[in-house]
């Protein structure tokens, strides 16, 4: 497309009916696709227009389940990607998948999990069975 993801939502704001009568809610990525963009992706957050909402899957909070998986990403990503945007978005709500039962998968990677849901306390949370499927390693 020759553009990125903020430069993207900043032209479909742009053209956002200024009386209010049409919202955008951006739906669900994954951390390493926003990272680099966290402080633009907060500001089209905090555009009146723009429901201050994420869905950003942490799938484990464990980064040897979350390796195991082939996820792009760590714990570290994800909790700066959290960590960000609750500091900068008033009334930021983040939603998130979990799998439980990875193959492998521990007591202390589990209880990891249930630190961050502690922590983060998420708006929603899709909660999964893992469960093979075909064509993935796993």
């Amino acid at each position: 497309l020759g553009t990125n993801l903020p430069a993207l939502l900043r032209a479909m704001v742009a053209v956002l009916p200024a009386d209010g009568s049409v919202s955008l809610r951006i739906g669900m990525t994954n951390p390493p696709y926003i990272l680099e963009h966290l402080q633009a992706i907060a500001e089209i957050l905090k555009h009146p227009c723009v429901f201050s909402y994420l869905h950003v899957p942490v799938q484990s909070g464990s980064d040897a389940v979350l390796t195991g998986m082939n996820r792009e990403y760590t714990v570290a990503d994800f909790e700066q990607v959290a960590d960000t945007l609750l500091a900068l978005v008033p009334g930021f709500e983040i939603a998130t998948d979990i799998i439980c039962g990875f193959p492998g998968e521990t007591q202390q990677d589990w209880e990891g999990t249930m630190r961050l849901c502690n922590k983060y306390r998420f708006s929603h949370c899709h909660i999964s069975q893992f469960y093979p499927r075909p064509g993935t390693p796993a």
